[in-house]
């Protein structure tokens, strides 16, 4: 609850759309859910039953995505960001374990077994895409083998492979296999000819990628969500073209502040990469100009 920010903070938020009343109850909403099942459940664990394990912890790994989601459009440190993904993979694997046991007990009463994250549903981007997003932009890379390994129950036995997930986790998972198909087709296959282009082609295809992004995602469930309905709202961000970015090493001069794209946990990703101290902000400047003050720098050049 400390990490809650502030309405005079709040004023430098990075989603424009946002309001402080909505963040607020969202805040306060995600955040009471994730710490009634971290704090309860183990003290219900013997006499629960294995779908309500299921179906709590489940919640509790929407809920942790989505909080992260409320506090970068609010101007949380990408730090912070940082600091809470361990927890949000190890919920996701608790969640997996409490869904295969549901899966295996007599309380599946039809015997089919379902994926822990759907590809082709709405499920692709409110877990799948911002588990494998958000790892590599908190620097967490290293973790894709399990963020995958969740991703593939029933999945990988179906031949439903993503195949902007799979190109994104490929440095880290080796050996995938890699479509050329998205189970989500817009906006995401549309990132395609960004990985297949030559580096100097890269920067302005994502510009055209974030330019149409907005209108290309008409049929995901984060669009049109702001408003004075907005109590689902947690912000308007292509996590994908911010990873994208960091995969393919692209210089994001030319589009890092247009709408949608989240440039400060680019900046994060790119200063835990250079080895830069965590306390300290990476800083842009032109090669072979001075860098204005101390710190840590880098060059789209070099």
């Amino acid at each position: 609850m400390a990490r809650k920010i502030s309405e005079e903070g709040f004023e430098q938020r990075r989603e424009p759309y946002q309001r402080y009343g909505t963040y607020l109850a969202q805040f306060k909403s995600t955040i009471n859910r994730i710490a009634m099942v971290t704090v309860d459940l183990p003290k219900h664990l013997a006499k629960a039953t294995n779908g309500g394990l299921m179906t709590s912890t489940r919640r509790r790994l929407w809920d942790s995505l989505d909080w992260l989601c409320v506090q970068y459009s609010a101007g949380a440190p990408a730090a912070e960001i940082a600091d809470v993904w361990p927890y949000v993979i190890e919920w996701a694997e608790e969640y997996a374990r409490f869904d295969k046991a549901y899966d295996d007990s007599a309380e599946n009463t039809s015997g089919d077994r379902i994926p822990h994250v759907t590809l082709r549903d709405e499920e692709y981007w409110m877990v799948a895409l911002r588990m494998v997003c958000f790892g590599i932009l908190t620097g967490n890379a290293n973790d894709m083998p399990r963020v995958m390994a969740m991703l593939d129950y029933v999945n990988a036995e179906l031949d439903i492979h993503d195949g902007l997930l799979e190109r994104l986790v490929a440095p880290w998972a080796p050996g995938r296999p890699i479509p050329d198909t998205a189970t989500r087709h817009l906006p995401y296959r549309k990132l395609f000819k960004v990985f297949d282009a030559t580096p100097d082609k890269r920067p302005t295809l994502m510009a055209t990628y974030l330019d149409e992004w907005y209108h290309a995602s008409r049929r995901e469930p984060y669009i049109d969500q702001h408003g004075e309905g907005d109590i689902a709202f947690y912000g308007y961000w292509s996590w994908e073209a911010a990873a994208t970015t960091i995969v393919l090493g692209i210089d994001d001069a030319s589009y890092r502040d247009m709408a949608f794209y989240p440039k400060d946990l680019v900046d994060y990703a790119r200063q835990i990469a250079s080895g830069a101290p965590s306390d300290e902000r990476i800083g842009r400047v032109a090669a072979n100009e001075p860098s204005p003050r101390g710190g840590w720098w880098y060059t789209p050049a070099l």
